[in-house]
């Protein structure tokens, strides 16, 4: 008896394009475009990514000021810059950095370079190794073709003076020198996955439920009905000079028109010369997709909010509004900003790395540490909401005493207290 272990297909697959001078980053070349429209399309997928990249960045650099320091001619500040990277990095767990340096071999400026733009060039070939092709179109959405003279290729970060020397003489002198990419990749000499790979098919899922919600709405909700006529004439408004054949008829636009939300309420009026023309409308069952939908999208919601490693309280806001739910909520971004801990510390040993290399000195106190996000924010949130709605208690018509009950009960004021926020004895 033979055994064997069934091939599991790998999620993208690397290959040399000599066209282009690059590593495919999947067959296709799109993985990370493809990932972007999906992600985009899902809420609760984007709602993750946002908020993953939310904690990443904290709410910026522990030092100071820092945050307002600006690291190239276009205005670029380094809060800025943290920001991006840091979307970057929840998302695709990866980010580049276009590095230019002045004749002193000092960085000289610092760029933000989309991810998604980020090819690999092809280690097999000595004009592109060691070097990454920038393109903007890699997807193919702008363009039919991609243009090589279009992609622009940045020699790998290397911050060492005979390194950029080097680079500087192959470029053929300063005037045509590109700079360097810093590209920071978790993985080793190949494409990083997705944060949420392992669930992408969820996000598709999550969007055609969307799709499906969407078109019953625009049809009204209209049951699903099959329509039996006899074998139609050609009607006159059928045929025209441009030879199209099958044109809807006068009946069919009218039975179009009669679908979608703003149509519900109208009537439509059929005429018929025998009963032999008339049409019959059948009904017919099918399953019943309103709990199919609902439970699959509770099922695809959880799966992706898993999938991003956030906490459940955290996106779910809806159900943990309450105020018994605070405590759950602070041990949500106490959890959350545990888990991108090692992001904030990759991307603060990056900003020392680059900006120790800067020609004028941006951080002298050499501290880079980024301020997680507080846990006291669900304190404040539960605060504002628990206090509106104390007020318009208090604003509200009912009698004092179902008031002071209602503070004593449902928020645990003191009989005194209550009493005295209200007012006792007004309307006795």
């Amino acid at each position: 008896m033979k055994t064997y272990l069934p091939q599991i297909q790998r999620r993208i697959l690397v290959r040399p394009n000599q066209t282009f001078g690059i590593l495919n980053y999947d067959l296709d070349n799109a993985y990370p475009q493809r990932m972007l429209e999906l992600v985009g399309q899902s809420p609760t997928a984007k709602d993750c990514w946002n908020k993953r990249a939310k904690f990443i960045a904290g709410i910026g650099f522990e030092q100071p000021d820092l945050g307002k320091q600006l690291v190239n001619s276009c205005g670029l500040t380094l809060a800025k810059l943290l920001k991006a990277i840091a979307t970057d990095k929840a998302l695709f767990r990866g980010f580049g950095l276009h590095i230019n340096y002045n004749a002193n071999f000092k960085i000289s400026s610092v760029n933000y370079v989309k991810f998604e733009d980020i090819r690999m060039g092809d280690t097999d070939d000595a004009k592109t190794a060691e070097k990454f092709g920038i393109y903007n179109d890699w997807g193919r959405r702008s363009w039919k073709n991609i243009m090589r003279s279009k992609i622009t290729f940045l020699d790998k970060y290397d911050p060492g003076e005979e390194t950029i020397k080097k680079q500087v003489f192959a470029a053929g002198g300063w005037d045509k020198y590109k700079g360097q990419l810093y590209y920071f990749n978790p993985e080793v000499d190949d494409y990083p996955l997705i944060e949420a790979d392992s669930v992408w098919e969820d996000f598709e899922t999550e969007a055609g439920i969307k799709i499906f919600n969407n078109r019953e709405v625009t049809t009204g909700f209209l049951p699903s009905t099959m329509l039996f006529m006899q074998s139609r004439r050609e009607e006159a408004d059928n045929s025209s000079d441009r030879g199209y054949r099958n044109a809807p008829s006068q009946l069919e636009k009218d039975l179009g028109s009669f679908q979608g939300a703003k149509s519900a309420q109208k009537i439509i009026v059929i005429e018929y010369e025998d009963e032999s023309a008339k049409p019959e409308f059948q009904p017919y069952a099918i399953q019943n997709n309103d709990k199919l939908f609902e439970s699959t999208e509770r099922s695809v919601e959880a799966r992706i909010i898993k999938g991003f490693s956030v906490p459940k309280e955290l996106i779910n806001s809806e159900k943990a509004s309450g105020l018994s739910n605070g405590s759950e909520k602070k041990e949500a971004i106490r959890e959350f900003n545990d888990n991108t801990a090692a992001d904030r510390i990759e991307l603060s040993e990056t900003m020392a790395e680059v900006f120790g290399h800067f020609y004028t000195n941006l951080n002298p106190s050499g501290n880079w540490n980024i301020v997680p996000v507080p846990a006291n924010v669900a304190d404040d949130a539960l605060a504002l909401k628990a206090g509106a709605a104390i007020n318009e208690l208090l604003l509200s018509a009912i009698p004092s005493h179902n008031k002071i009950a209602t503070l004593v009960h449902a928020y645990g004021f003191k009989q005194t207290e209550a009493e005295a926020m209200v007012g006792e004895g007004l309307d006795n």
